[in-house]
């Protein structure tokens, strides 16, 4: 489709002028090779027919001047590169077109005025029922542009009509009234097909105006999500650093604080900071979904032991809320990623449970075909408008807590749903009434594997004690994180190294210091990030174990770090949880 920004001066189609007045002569101009075939194809009986008259010679001379004017008509045609020629080089084209087609309709009436014989009724009815051919046609081709279509019946059609009408015989006559009629008749059906053609240019314009306008706003779209993830992920980074040093401090002094009193009030600054950190580990999940991080590990699995290993969590948290909870327990086996419809049955219990007045919630399992469950979670809660049904799945969004409570959650456990049941490709429907409850109902695919992966919970790691004596390097540049470190570490009983300068950690590499374990910060000043720095170092002292931490949730960041098969934790992070993963790397390093 040949496109233009500037506009024509005619405003009768709008901003579409001049793209549609250009497309008509492109119709026409695409249609050209059928037309011309079409003028041979009708010449040659023409021909044939008038050897056996006194007009042999006359029609031979007259079909070689129309296939001298077809050679012309199909040079013009390959004149014409419609996908690179500018506007004005279409219009002088069209103009042509016109001329041509003139032209074409001449040498054709001529025919009816060089062959036109009253005593040969045959040869005129032949004669008439090729025009009326010709201008039947004609019409499909060149109802895109009426004046050529004029230019081309008109000369055709009225000679012949007018040749009849001067003739003495009443039978002449009428013949020569119907074929006016007719030529009439075809310019009425032009003009209404050359309406239709212009209405669906305008709207097939209109149509890619729209489609334009779609692609902005959704690019647009797409950018301001790119943005709000850009400026989680960074926000994240910068209150991740203060966290993950107070959360060491506070383990410290958990440590070291033996009056009962100091100890409450070290709990309570503990269960701010674990607010804290479940905020900031939903944000991640939610920026790491959008960004495209995590992967559907697809296995098949039974339902069932998935159900068995939440249900006690859940029957306690029911049971507190004094609530029923039915968990009805079928064997089916459904392909898909354990790990994350666990995580989507988990928030959709906890919503339920929380939003749970009186009566319970029921789990259970319907099957929807041969190929599919459905998992159905109702509950007895206050339910949802249905003006809200939609709007329980975005950011943030909780109906009955206008107050914020972050008792109530952080409404963002719907958001997490709806993610990852559009990565599975799995679908949810949702069912409420105020004041009855909410059903939800998940489409899981059965599997036709027999082989299934039984679904257990992984087993914490065992405790060894390996860190006595370890030889860490810590490089962070934020030296409030390095003096929780080294008083960790030195806890724990390592040897450790601590350095605020990738340089100069590598000047010390050089000098012969080899670490047993490194734990790298990975935004650091200078050339070396935290991956770059480990991978140059690793080509002197070799293969170490190695754990990148980090406050930075972006894409490109994880997705650096994976690439290059570095075990990543987000800051803040527990000193137990710190000690356990090194003891774990140690150990499969030893294995």
């Amino acid at each position: 489709m040949f496109r233009l920004t500037s506009q024509p001066a005619s405003n009768d189609l709008g901003p579409y002028q001049q793209q549609i007045d250009i497309e008509k002569i492109l119709i026409a101009h695409r249609n050209c090779p059928a037309t011309l075939i079409g003028n041979a194809l009708g010449a040659i009986p023409m021909t044939l027919v008038m050897q056996n008259t006194p007009h042999s010679l006359m029609a031979i001379m007259w079909f070689s001047v129309l296939c001298l004017l077809i050679v012309v008509r199909w040079k013009h045609y390959l004149s014409l590169d419609s996908q690179k020629a500018q506007a004005e080089e279409i219009f002088r084209y069209g103009k042509v077109q016109v001329l041509l087609a003139g032209l074409s309709g001449c040498i054709w009436g001529s025919a009816g005025i060089l062959f036109f014989d009253p005593a040969n009724i045959s040869i005129l009815a032949f004669i008439i029922l090729t025009y009326v051919c010709m201008l039947a046609g004609s019409l499909a081709s060149l109802s895109a542009r009426p004046l050529a279509y004029v230019a081309f019946s008109l000369p055709i059609m009225l000679p012949l009509s007018i040749n009849m009408l001067l003739q003495d015989k009443h039978f002449y006559n009428w013949m020569g009234f119907g074929a006016i009629v007719y030529l009439a008749a075809t310019f009425a059906f032009c003009l209404n097909l050359y309406k239709v053609i212009t209405q669906s240019l305008r709207l097939q314009y209109e149509n890619l105006d729209l489609i334009t306008d779609l692609q902005e706003q959704k690019e647009l779209a797409d950018k301001a999500n790119r943005d709000k993830s850009r400026f989680l992920a960074s926000a994240s980074h910068d209150l991740r650093q203060p966290l993950h040093a107070i959360s060491l401090f506070t383990e410290l002094l958990s440590q070291k604080l033996t009056v009962p009193t100091q100890q409450q009030d070290l709990s309570n600054i503990q269960q701010g900071l674990q607010s804290l950190n479940e905020l900031l580990d939903v944000l991640l999940d939610i920026s790491r979904l959008d960004a495209n991080i995590v992967q559907a590990n697809k296995v098949s699995f039974d339902i069932r032991s998935l159900l068995d290993k939440i249900e006690p969590q859940f029957r306690l948290d029911a049971m507190r809320h004094h609530l029923s909870l039915d968990i009805e327990k079928t064997r089916h086996i459904v392909f898909s990623d354990p790990l994350l419809i666990e995580r989507v049955i988990t928030n959709l219990l906890v919503n339920a449970i929380r939003y749970t007045k009186q009566g319970g919630i029921k789990v259970f399992i319907s099957e929807k075909d041969n190929k599919h469950i459905q998992l159905h979670i109702v509950d007895t809660g206050i339910g949802i408008p249905k003006d809200s049904l939609n709007d329980i799945f975005d950011e943030f969004v909780q109906l009955d807590n206008p107050e914020r409570n972050r008792q109530k959650g952080l409404g963002l456990g719907l958001a997490i749903v709806r993610r990852i049941m559009s990565l599975l490709e799995h679908s949810l429907q949702i069912h409420s009434e105020v004041n009855k409850g909410t059903e939800i109902t998940l489409c899981l695919p059965l599997s036709s594997e027999q082989n299934v992966s039984q679904y257990q919970e992984t087993a914490a790691p065992q405790r060894l004690n390996k860190l006595q004596d370890l030889k860490v390097m810590i490089v962070d540049n934020e030296v409030k994180i390095v003096e929780a470190m080294t008083e960790l570490l030195e806890g724990w009983g390592c040897d450790y190294h601590t350095y605020t300068s990738t340089e100069v950690a590598i000047e010390d590499i050089n000098a012969g210091k080899k670490p047993d374990f490194l734990l790298v910060d990975y935004r650091m000043p200078g050339q070396y990030n935290g991956c770059s720095f480990v991978s140059h170092i690793e080509t002197i002292i070799g293969k170490t174990p190695t754990i990148i931490i980090t406050g930075d949730t972006s894409e490109s960041v994880v997705n650096e770090i994976k690439q290059q098969d570095f075990l990543l934790l987000h800051k803040p992070i527990k000193a137990v949880q710190l000690r356990l993963l090194m003891e774990k790397m140690l150990k499969d390093v030893t294995a």
